[in-house]
């Protein structure tokens, strides 16, 4: 059985009272609450104050509803810690319902909310990956391409833009000795995809006598060799048959950079023919997503803009990242974000909006471990929402 409790101090100037066959109900013209705190199966919420116009209640369920309502500062997190969520101002001008879910928990209903300086953090992103590859893996039928992180990001095959970063590996050759590559690149992308042979073209010369990029055995990998030796992988990345069928063309999609591979040194490897590090630095990336554009993420899906709206504008990133794994970081903003979600879960949370928009998203941080992302942190100046249905507390 579901849980849920909240607490506040209700102030009214009047009120009436209805008793009929539908039940008990209460109606306020007006109604104030402050220091709201609630707690329902798994994740805590609250608000400093809370204003409504023409309030009604049940007395025998969970049934708030009002014409109008605002409140700030509103917070929400879960207990797991996973998911963090505050508000500094939300109006539902068009009315709102606060009611007990069929599913179980407590269901936000708005036709439409307005929200300022909107904090979304998750601090542990590894443990919403690592649910989601248990997920896939536990089905029966999954094979091949199914497997690959890069199988749920075909919504990055919209991407176009720019990618320009310094590529620094650190290799200890045999004869030569310990050799650093600094590599400048500058990575077109259009339509999800880049030139991987106009990329290998672009390398100066001494770094490409060491590195060269191709395809082998279905994998797009860099390898570093010295004239008359072989040459030895630094790092490659998967490709589902899509991309297998685009490398003919000399391109691979984006989405097959999640599918990264680093090869540990084996045993019989000396020490002088191994990569010492591999570092993406100096990172600046300047990027749109054309629309529409879908991704299933936690048991349901986000649709990226529409016929007559772009998914997102003008994101740009800039950051490093390092293998063997150290902590790093990519920061950056979006000017523009425009989407349609349905049932997407996060922890014990359930969101579904016919249309969310989102403009002006500064203190984007993607922290890494390494090449591994660990943890999300945004900040939205302003967020418009179209009939949207949050629950708290929903069975899976």
């Amino acid at each position: 059985m579901v849980s849920h409790r909240v607490l506040a101090n209700l102030r009214v100037d009047q009120f009436g009272i209805t008793l009929d066959d539908h039940g008990r109900r209460l109606d306020f013209p007006r109604a104030e609450a402050d220091h709201v705190e609630g707690h329902s199966d798994g994740a805590r919420y609250g608000a400093r104050e809370l204003v409504f116009d023409k309030l009604s209640t049940r007395l025998d369920r969970t049934h708030w509803e009002a014409e109008a309502m605002s409140a700030g500062p509103l917070w929400l997190r879960t207990d797991d810690e996973r998911v963090e969520l505050s508000i500094e101002r939300a109006e539902f001008a068009r009315g709102v319902m606060i009611t007990r879910a069929a599913a179980g928990g407590v269901e936000v209903l708005a036709p439409h909310a307005s929200l300022t300086d909107v904090r979304l953090r998750l601090p542990r992103l590894t443990e919403f990956k690592r649910e989601a590859s248990a997920a896939i893996e536990a089905l029966p039928a999954v094979r091949g391409d199914a497997l690959l992180r890069q199988s749920s990001l075909r919504f990055l095959d919209g991407l176009s833009g720019e990618i320009k970063c310094t590529l620094k590996v650190v290799l200890d050759l045999p004869v030569i000795g310990q050799r650093t590559l600094d590599q400048k690149l500058v990575i077109p992308i259009a339509d999800g995809s880049l030139d991987f042979r106009a990329l290998e073209d672009s390398l100066d010369w001494l770094e490409g006598t060491f590195l060269d990029l191709g395809i082998t055995d279905d994998r797009l990998a860099i390898r570093w060799g010295v004239p008359l030796l072989p040459s030895k992988e630094i790092v490659s990345f998967a490709l589902d048959r899509d991309g297998q069928a685009l490398s003919a063309f000399d391109r691979v999609p984006v989405r097959s950079f999640a599918d990264f591979r680093v090869p540990a040194a084996k045993n019989d490897d000396k020490k002088r023919s191994r990569v010492k590090s591999l570092t993406v630095a100096d990172l600046d990336v300047a990027l749109s997503l054309r629309a529409p554009r879908s991704v299933e993420v936690g048991g349901g899906a986000i649709l990226f803009g529409g016929e007559d709206a772009p998914g997102v504008v003008g994101l740009a990133v800039a950051g490093s990242m390092t293998h063997p794994p150290n902590p790093g970081s990519l920061r950056g903003t979006i000017g523009l974000v425009d989407v349609t979600a349905k049932d997407v879960k996060a922890g014990p949370m359930v969101v579904t909006v016919d249309r969310l928009h989102l403009g002006a998203i500064d203190g984007l941080e993607l922290s890494f471990d390494g090449f591994r992302p660990v943890g999300l942190t945004c900040m939205i100046a302003r967020a418009t929402a179209t009939n949207l249905s949050l629950g708290i507390g929903h069975h899976p």
